[in-house]
């Protein structure tokens, strides 16, 4: 009984173990780069999967990659811009390593136009519509930052630079060198100025005026 019992087991274990040793696959050093077709240049960071595994390798910035496979494996390169290309590992290598060189193809993504509108939906576009502010021209900016009220007021609240200073105190020095060694008139005593002065408070000179518009800042 024992001997027919070793027999079957015999029977059953040895093909199993003879199909497990013709399962097992012959590991390989797979290396190489991958190269854009156009170029030849290194494509940075390619992915490199092995077909219904979750191993992978990915390549570095210049494009070279090296790590095990096992032969038969369908390994499929990928990289954002190319098109999969897909490689498959040859059996019968003698010294257990492969060294290739993948090219592959650029590959262009085209996609429909979108239009881009400055509103949610269309339910808001009748609101946008009516309250759309239109930006002006630049001529009429040019306009508004050059008038001349503005500019004046402007002026008048900015300090004297070094030249106006200057020139002010050669006046003067030259208003005082006219009259050295004698009286220099004063405008009180002159009718002309009294007429001048009478004539600008009938016009209202001296009245305050409004402040002028502030610089546009609407680009």
């Amino acid at each position: 009984m024992k001997k027919s019992f070793y027999i079957l087991s015999l029977a059953f274990i040895l093909p199993l173990a003879m199909r497990a040793e013709s399962n097992e696959k012959t590991l390989v050093q797979f290396s190489g780069f991958a190269l854009s077709a156009d170029s030849m240049m290194g494509v940075p960071f390619v992915h490199i999967g092995i077909k219904g595994t979750t191993r992978a390798g990915t390549a570095r910035a210049d494009g070279f990659f090296s790590f095990a496979v096992a032969e038969g494996d369908t390994l499929i390169f990928t990289s954002i811009g190319y098109s999969p290309a897909i490689y498959i590992v040859p059996k019968g290598n003698p010294d257990n390593k492969i060294s290739i060189i993948e090219p592959m193809e650029k590959r262009v993504y085209e996609h429909a136009t979108v239009t881009i509108y400055p509103w949610g939906d269309k339910p808001n576009f009748h609101n946008y519509f009516v309250h759309l502010k239109i930006p002006k021209t630049l001529q009429e900016n040019a306009e508004a930052n050059t008038n001349r009220q503005l500019l004046a007021a402007i002026g008048e609240s900015m300090p004297v630079d070094g030249a106006e200073a200057g020139q002010r105190s050669m006046q003067i020095q030259a208003a005082k060198a006219y009259y050295y060694g004698q009286q220099a008139p004063q405008n009180i005593f002159n009718p002309l100025a009294w007429g001048e002065f009478i004539k600008a408070l009938k016009n209202g000179d001296f009245k305050q005026k409004a402040d002028p518009p502030l610089p546009s800042h609407d680009y």
